[in-house]
């Protein structure tokens, strides 16, 4: 793909303003942002408003799938705390601007308030929007939510995935290797 000056600039520009309007965002109050307390669950690496956005997104994501939003909410949590900067910075900077950003398509409410059907509707359209920013953003937290959703063993018989070998027991012959004369 050939990239030339003027989309150089636009695109940086764009990154750049997103970036530093995520980081201006408030922070926000626990008590707006009771799902980790609800959900019993001491946060590794999100906060709260951060985690009751990975978990709303599931919620919208995973309809109909046998696995808890907040099961993926919390593997997510666990993850980022796990492989550390730069994805955990990434992610917290994905899921400010998925949470604040539902002004542009003309919701007075954040991305948690919203309806299921809404919260889906907003997230379509950071898929088919024309920001690559809101595409890749949207990419990563889709990632994240389908990973962590279909490594459960709930989801084993959607996706016919009998275990690993030491699960299902399956001999490996152990038998001698001749490699040879050593010169």
């Amino acid at each position: 793909m050939h990239l030339d000056r003027r989309g150089f600039l636009r695109t940086t520009a764009g990154g750049a303003v997103a970036i530093v309007v995520a980081s201006l965002l408030p922070a926000g109050c626990s008590t707006d942002y009771p799902q980790a307390a609800s959900d019993r669950y001491s946060l590794l690496s999100l906060t709260d408003k951060e985690y009751a956005t990975a978990r709303s997104a599931a919620e919208a994501m995973l309809v109909g799938a046998p696995v808890t939003a907040a099961s993926v909410a919390q593997a997510i949590d666990r993850e980022l705390a796990a492989v550390g900067d730069p994805i955990r910075t990434d992610m917290k900077t994905v899921l400010g601007l998925i949470e604040h950003g539902t002004i542009l398509n003309l919701h007075a409410r954040r991305f948690t308030a919203l309806s299921a059907a809404d919260r889906l509707s907003n997230l379509d359209s950071w898929a088919r929007s024309r920001i690559d920013l809101r595409r890749a953003g949207y990419q990563a937290l889709r990632s994240f939510v389908v990973y962590f959703a279909y490594i459960q063993d709930t989801t084993r018989p959607l996706t016919h995935f009998e275990g690993t070998w030491p699960e299902r027991k399956v001999p490996i012959a152990a038998y001698p290797v001749d490699f040879g004369g050593i010169a």
